[in-house]
């Protein structure tokens, strides 16, 4: 026995399209049958959504990089004003996991590795160095810097030590000026070790003073000398390499082979956000995703609360920021990454075998209770998708023997076709 309401998806001639039909394909209702379209461009263009943001969970071998490959990184590429930044990674053979798939829609993947071989991005390039808050690249620039102090110590610089900090910057900047060429963090550090200004403190400042301030400064450049120079050598310690650029359609940023541990990842991505969403605000007209397969680094310190203020700029840059995380329980509570996950409006929700996990995603997105089991038992290739307000979506992610092709990168063991998602 059923309701006429229950009735209408037996009938579908009375059974309304999940979705508008102008988005990009995503799947099939298992409920209706029915194609369901959605990106989050045309969805806030049509005001069903108010954030552009995407957020993907689920459990690894679920089809969360399958959803992704295709719906934002290969799909939008039809459109002629869409593009992809990706932060990739996953290791497959020695490099990142979208490499290929970048050489093989035109573009070069951009390398990052500690030591020599790799790209540079210098945290002075006045590209980068725009305050989202200010847009001065004094103030951008000076958040970088204190975020790789930050990484270098474990802590936040001290009052004596932000002061040294933003007079050695200061004094970076204009020496290279004067040079005519752009400042690099060897100029700060140049800088930290010269005595404090005159001008700082005058006659009124006692000799313990200086010596408090100049002691500070000399630390920060230890720290920033051995983290530049040691743990991320290659990385930030000279000009931005000319291969970091966003002219192609799909960019790719390897950090497949940064180590796991250590402040390497957290600060590449940090700078990566910040550069990226400073540059859109210079170049306008283009759509942008951006990727972060892996957003676990995201969930915590500097890199979580740069991620969340560029997060809210998405809208008024034309910036849509999709991250995929595995174990949402795993993130504290007040993370700034909580707020980043609450306001994304687009939501695909795998497999999560642990409770916690799926439990942590009913309450999230306040859920009706009784699909915690569902959550734990979904199918791979199948997720609940929430647009907007709107009720969860039961769908299976479908791709062409093309697209399996090119984005499924172990389709030779598995024998994977055409059809579910992996």
């Amino acid at each position: 026995m059923s309701t006429t309401r229950q009735s209408e998806v037996l009938c579908t001639a009375i059974s309304a399209p999940p979705t508008h039909t102008d988005g990009i394909l995503n799947g099939i209702d298992l409920v209706t049958g029915q194609p369901i379209h959605h990106d989050p461009f045309t969805a806030y263009q049509r005001k069903t959504v108010s954030s552009p943001n995407v957020v993907v969970l689920g459990d690894v071998g679920k089809g969360k990089s399958a959803l992704i490959k295709t719906v934002y990184v290969y799909r939008p590429l039809a459109f002629r004003n869409r593009r992809t930044v990706v932060a990739d990674r996953k290791d497959q053979g020695g490099e990142g996991e979208y490499s290929e798939l970048c050489r093989q829609l035109g573009g070069q993947p951009i390398r990052f590795q500690v030591g020599e071989g790799g790209s540079r991005i210098n945290l002075l390039d006045p590209v980068i160095g725009v305050s989202a808050e200010s847009a001065t690249q004094v103030a951008g620039q000076l958040q970088l810097l204190r975020a790789v102090v930050h990484a270098a110590s474990g802590a936040e610089p001290d009052s004596w030590q932000g002061a040294a900090l933003r007079t050695a910057h200061l004094r970076a900047l204009a020496e290279a000026e004067s040079a005519g060429r752009t400042a690099v963090v060897d100029d700060v550090i140049a800088a930290l070790r010269l005595a404090p200004p005159v001008e700082m403190f005058g006659d009124v400042a006692t000799s313990t003073a200086r010596d408090r301030f100049a002691e500070a400064a000399l630390s920060l450049a230890f720290d920033l000398e051995r983290v530049c120079g040691d743990d991320l050598a290659g990385l930030f310690d000279g000009p931005t390499s000319k291969d970091v650029r966003l002219a192609d359609r799909l960019t790719s940023f390897d950090l497949s082979q940064l180590p796991t541990e250590g402040p390497a990842i957290p600060l590449v991505m940090t700078v990566l956000n910040t550069w990226l969403t400073n540059l859109l605000r210079r170049r306008r007209g283009w759509q942008t995703t951006f990727v972060a397969e892996e957003g676990w680094h995201l969930a915590e310190g500097v890199g979580a609360r740069l991620f969340q203020r560029n997060s809210k700029l998405a809208r008024g840059i034309g910036l849509a920021n999709v991250v995929a995380l595995h174990h949402l329980a795993d993130i504290p509570e007040d993370s700034p990454a909580v707020a980043m996950l609450k306001e994304a409006e687009t939501v695909y929700m795998y497999a999560q075998a642990r409770e916690d996990d799926a439990s942590r995603c009913v309450r999230l997105y306040s859920l009706p209770p009784h699909l915690l089991g569902d959550l734990m038992t979904l199918q791979q290739g199948v997720c609940l998708l929430r647009i907007g307000s709107g009720a969860p979506l039961l769908m299976q992610h479908l791709r062409s023997s093309a697209e399996v092709a090119l984005t499924d990168t172990d389709a030779a063991m598995t024998g994977a076709g055409e059809g579910g998602a992996r």
